[in-house]
């Protein structure tokens, strides 16, 4: 099993400490890289670099920002693609992002992911991942149109698929199958959210199309007030999606930590645990 973890970065310096803490907890599983997502109002007041920053200077993992690009003009882009690199970046994640300002008076611009990619890979020597929606993005003009973007994404330097976070495991292999069907060949890491606050995930699955299954939202209000029986359900849900995904062949997956770190470890340990018996089984029948 290959994994990455999903970070957002702190909103103020007083949740940094904590943050860094998370990210070194969950370090030593050696995951394959940690993502922090973007946020950032300029390019000279950009959370996600400083985020960036701090764990390269504390962690040996693989550090990978997202950028979006579509609230900036394309000389920002380039400059935050080159900052990124003199920090010792070599990967990003490339979105379009949601825009935050009129498009009227601006300056060229990237308002959409695919020329954002293409830019990226003419300019710089970085690899890229792109994302991938098995449920549809919200803007989506169809399946055909959908699976064609995708595919020129591929084809413009994107070297692996995150998908948005999905809690049907039919949904998602045939996202899969749908991209081998259409030559999209790059590894796919579907997007696993264990869930805390089912209230919250509702809101969140509302903007960004996705949907949950009945059976899981009808066990979350069973437990209703309870917080740690609400975790360690949620927990138990991602550790099954998990496992009925590595049945069906998938071995990459993308862990939404949300910045809690406790509930990852737990999935994490549930998988790896096995593997290390095994590993010191082995070195003690060679011994």
């Amino acid at each position: 099993m290959n994994y990455s973890l999903e970070f957002f970065p702190p909103k103020d310096q007083e949740s940094f400490k904590d943050f860094i803490d998370q990210a070194r907890l969950l370090s030593i599983f050696s995951p394959e890289y940690m993502s922090i997502t973007h946020t950032a109002d300029t390019v000279d007041n950009n959370q996600t670099m400083e985020a960036v920053k701090i764990l390269k200077k504390n962690l040996s993992v693989e550090i990978k920002p997202h950028m979006t690009c579509i609230n900036y003009s394309k000389s920002e882009i380039m400059e935050m693609a080159q900052n990124y690199l003199s920090l010792g970046v070599d990967s990003i994640v490339a979105l379009r992002g949601n825009t935050k300002q009129s498009v009227s008076n601006r300056e060229p611009y990237y308002d959409n992911s695919l020329d954002f990619i293409k830019a990226i890979n003419a300019s710089f020597d970085i690899r890229v991942s792109i994302s991938g929606y098995p449920e549809a993005h919200p803007e989506s003009r169809g399946v055909i149109a959908d699976f064609i973007y995708l595919k020129e994404k591929s084809d413009a330097g994107g070297d692996e698929i995150i998908t948005q976070w999905c809690f049907s495991n039919d949904l998602i292999l045939r996202y899969r199958d749908l991209c081998y069907a259409r030559d999209i060949k790059i590894p796919i890491s579907p997007g696993i959210l264990p869930i805390s606050d089912i209230k919250k995930v509702k809101y969140f699955a509302k903007l960004c199309g996705s949907t949950i299954p009945v059976e899981i939202e009808k066990a979350f209000l069973k437990i209703e007030g309870d917080d740690d029986a609400a975790e360690d359900l949620g927990v138990q849900f991602a550790i099954q999606q998990i496992d009925d995904l590595l049945n069906e062949g998938i071995d990459n997956f993308h862990l939404y930590t949300l910045n809690r770190g406790d509930m990852t470890r737990k999935i994490i340990e549930h998988f790896e645990a096995p593997n290390r018996i095994k590993t010191v089984s082995s070195e003690m029948k060679a011994s």
